[in-house]
């Protein structure tokens, strides 16, 4: 079924979507506030969140182009629609696996520049002292201030991060370059960075200290996405148009977007906000999907999860500082901050006795592509080791024969590698992690309690199973630390039935060796 409507899917200029008929969800409330409010501004937001549209309106809107505005907030809260030249620099449009190639992109867009205001440049003249002479002769011809744009200021960081020899050459290359707005100030009227993160080590965000970083800023929380009031301001329609076309209703309609597509919150307190690219793939093919998740995969993730011993169990309902979610230090050592602000976790609240924020998976469609990458990721298809049917192993769970799913799992186990992590108990509950969402089971790793931690806890629809992993041990060892810290107790009102595992690893064997079950 197609529709009259026109969704702007993957058009990220805003003359286009405005001369084109597409429809435009209104945010210029947010950039008044934005360029009346600061001058040199950061934002960092997730990849296809509309950055990208946002500093196209910006650059419209400085360069006084008032008939694209009509019947939009701004045109009745701007009076002095002001002219200026702008410098909008996009590093998106380049892959940057070798460093040279930024050089390139650099090079092509400051001749453009250059030939613009008839610059002369000389042989050996490096691109930051190019931008330097380029912004003096914007602001001296027009004699006007210049506003300078910077879409994507990371993506040559971001190309570059599982190589640390690569990632030094590019951070080098930008911060001389990006370092130049600082001694420009006397001809700067606004300037603005956008990418997906802010890397604290890039010096331009400690040479700009008057750099506003908003990326968690309660007022600019929606100025990209889509919030609950403008699903229904601007897709009633397309919500009736999805309903027609899947014989459901609109209230199914509703429920479903909300549920697959909404919860992203980017300041304490803020409203919830919707991916605005799945929503608009939604409507337009009118069938859900994983449209955002499968647009980019974090490969990457795998390597440092592995590396750094990361419990992806925990990630649902890990704390932070709202400081460290800012700025990313060290990837290599904390990879909470970076799935922050790309967009995997979310704030869902924050914790009464610490004051952190607490973080987890934004909706269905980000925590189910998550985990199916994870599991592709530690169980290939091309293992070749005969992986029993998820219907067997489900079956196992649900009649509560934990010794028939052991055995089962020994040679799933054994197609994964575990010679990365240096910790191997965590590699094996990362693993047992990954079954149980295949499963589609719930499961939730160190489990507190009074006197400890269980390492994990799956809930079947019959039966709820408490597990103690340990390595090179004993069973038994397990089993016994489990009735002696009483990790069962928390759940003694629940009428399902508990099964207490105890089970062993072997680090010869790189799977499980033996295992120990015990009712109650």
């Amino acid at each position: 079924m197609t529709t009259q409507l026109r969704y702007p899917i993957g058009i990220q200029t805003f003359e286009a979507i405005r001369t084109g008929g597409y429809l435009y969800v209104d945010k210029t409330a947010y950039l008044y506030r934005l360029v009346k409010e600061n001058r040199y501004v950061f934002l960092s937001r997730p990849r296809r969140f509309g950055k990208s549209l946002l500093l196209s309106t910006i650059e419209a809107y400085f360069e006084g182009r008032k008939e694209l505005f009509e019947g939009l907030a701004i045109s009745e809260l701007e009076k002095d629609w002001e002219t200026c030249p702008v410098l909008r620099l996009d590093l998106s449009m380049e892959s940057y696996d070798e460093p040279e190639k930024l050089d390139r992109r650099l090079s092509s867009i400051l001749s453009e520049w250059e030939s613009a205001y008839e610059i002369s440049v000389g042989a050996d003249a490096s691109p930051a002292s190019r931008f330097e002479r380029i912004i003096t002769a914007a602001a001296e011809t027009s004699g006007r201030k210049v506003v300078v744009l910077v879409d994507e200021y990371d993506k040559p960081i971001l190309h570059n991060l599982h190589d640390i020899e690569k990632q030094e050459r590019v951070r080098e290359k930008l911060q001389g370059f990006y370092s130049v707005i600082k001694g420009m100030d006397r001809h700067i009227r606004f300037a603005m960075l956008s990418g997906v993160s802010k890397f604290a080590h890039l010096s331009i965000f400690s040479g700009l200290n008057n750099l506003t970083d908003i990326s968690l800023d309660l007022p600019f929380n929606n100025i990209c996405g889509i919030t609950e009031s403008e699903m229904h301001r601007y897709f009633e329609e397309s919500v009736s148009l999805f309903a027609e076309a899947n014989r459901i209703s609109c209230e199914e309609t509703w429920d479903l977007f909300k549920r697959q597509y909404d919860g992203y919150h980017f300041a304490v307190g803020g409203e919830d906000v919707y991916n605005p690219f799945s929503v608009l793939s939604a409507f337009f093919k009118q069938k859900l999907s994983d449209y955002w998740f499968s647009t980019g995969t974090p490969s990457f993730l795998v390597k440092l999860v592995r590396r750094n011993d990361f419990e992806l169990g925990e990630l649902e309902g890990t704390v932070a500082s709202e400081s460290s979610l800012r700025d990313i230090t060290d990837i290599g050592s904390d990879i909470v901050p970076y799935l922050f602000q790309a967009g995997y976790l979310t704030i869902k609240g924050r914790d009464a006795e610490s004051g952190e924020v607490r973080l987890g998976f934004p909706n269905e469609e980000v925590s189910r592509g998550f985990w199916d990458f994870f599991i592709k990721a530690y169980f290939p298809k091309s293992s070749g080791n005969g992986i029993y049917s998820l219907n067997s192993l489900i079956k196992d769970l649900n009649d509560g024969d934990a010794g028939q799913f052991l055995t089962r799992l020994r040679s799933l186990i054994s197609s994964t590698t575990s010679e990365s992590e240096s910790d191997k108990e965590i590699h094996f509950q990362n693993v047992m992690a990954i079954i149980g969402k295949m499963l589609g089971f719930r499961v939730s790793t160190e489990v507190h309690s009074a006197l400890g931690r269980c390492d994990m806890l799956l809930e079947s629809r019959t039966f709820i199973y408490i597990f103690e992993f340990k390595v090179d041990s004993t069973p038994e060892q397990a089993l016994e630390q489990i009735e002696s810290r009483g990790y069962a107790l928390p759940y003694l009102s629940d009428p399902r039935p508990k099964i207490l595992v105890g089970v062993d690893f072997s680090t010869a064997t790189r799977t499980i060796e033996s295992w120990q079950i015990k009712r109650i």
